[in-house]
């Protein structure tokens, strides 16, 4: 018997804008409006996308993240709303949403937030057992938590530190120089302690996009507990990708319309083999 092919070529690199687009992730990133600014209101919406290690199978969108700023006025401490689903087996979503009040410094240190998470089930039903909702104050360095339940607890944290979704708002106003941001503590999903982390300014990179050239700007984070992160913006100081190891956060308007086609799809699946299981 004659031996099979192995077709399935493997990525080989590690995922960089050019790369994604090469791999038909995306086309182009969305432009930038004119009257965007970092220090005002705004919305950005990012597709998730995961790669699976190979160039042509195995990889797939899963979900989106769609993170607002509000501020009354400039320079004073704003709100950050987020919500986060993510598709997994038979249709199945997680959902995260956040209300975090920051301050307005170089991290966008978080003071106050609410945490709700959720999943739903194939049939969309509401598993209750698995959601969450927290509550969260700090002060003094002193983050003291009461979740659903009433149960109450208390986490220390040094004096510089943010969350993963505070960073991508921070990121925006930062500017594009070549120091290093002191060591800082990071809540990862504003639930897991990543202490000593660390970004820095990487420079710019020649991107091609459309007939043109389009500078990106990079910032790479290393920390303890973590997988390096690097953070891809425009001139503007517009986020436009964030990628991790096989994780990419990507700008893309449709990506709320995208998960909800795959959630679709991935249920409808589910109940066909379902149904013609029980026949």
């Amino acid at each position: 018997m004659g031996k099979t092919q192995n077709t399935r070529t493997i990525v080989g690199s590690p995922l960089t804008p050019a790369l994604l687009r090469e791999l038909g992730v995306f086309d182009e990133f969305p432009p930038t409006p004119k009257e965007f600014d970092p220090n005002a209101n705004w919305v950005n919406m990012y597709r998730i996308w995961a790669c699976h290690g190979f160039r042509r199978s195995g990889n797939q969108n899963v979900g989106f993240l769609r993170i607002s700023r509000t501020v009354a006025k400039p320079d004073e401490p704003f709100t950050l709303r987020l919500r986060r689903e993510v598709v997994q087996v038979d249709g199945l979503v997680s959902t995260v949403e956040a209300e975090i009040n920051c301050l307005n410094n170089d991290l966008a240190s978080p003071v106050k937030w609410r945490l709700q998470s959720r999943f739903l089930d194939p049939n969309r039903q509401n598993l209750d057992d698995l959601g969450t909702d927290e509550r969260a104050v700090v002060d003094d360095n002193i983050i003291e938590v009461r979740t659903r339940g009433a149960r109450k607890f208390r986490r220390q944290v040094g004096p510089r530190f943010t969350s993963d979704w505070c960073l991508l708002e921070a990121l925006q106003r930062l500017p594009f120089e070549e120091n290093a941001i002191a060591s800082f503590d990071m809540l990862e999903g504003l639930t897991l302690l990543k202490p000593n982390q660390r970004l820095s300014y990487r420079g710019a990179y020649p991107t091609k996009a459309r007939a043109t050239e389009l500078s990106l700007h990079r910032f790479d984070q290393l920390g303890d507990g973590i997988l390096p992160y690097e953070y891809w913006l425009d001139e503007n100081h517009r986020l436009l990708a964030v990628i991790s190891h096989n994780k990419a956060y990507i700008l893309d308007e449709q990506a709320e319309s995208i998960t909800a086609q795959i959630a679709d799809q991935l249920r409808s699946s589910y109940h066909r083999r379902t149904k013609a299981q029980s026949k």
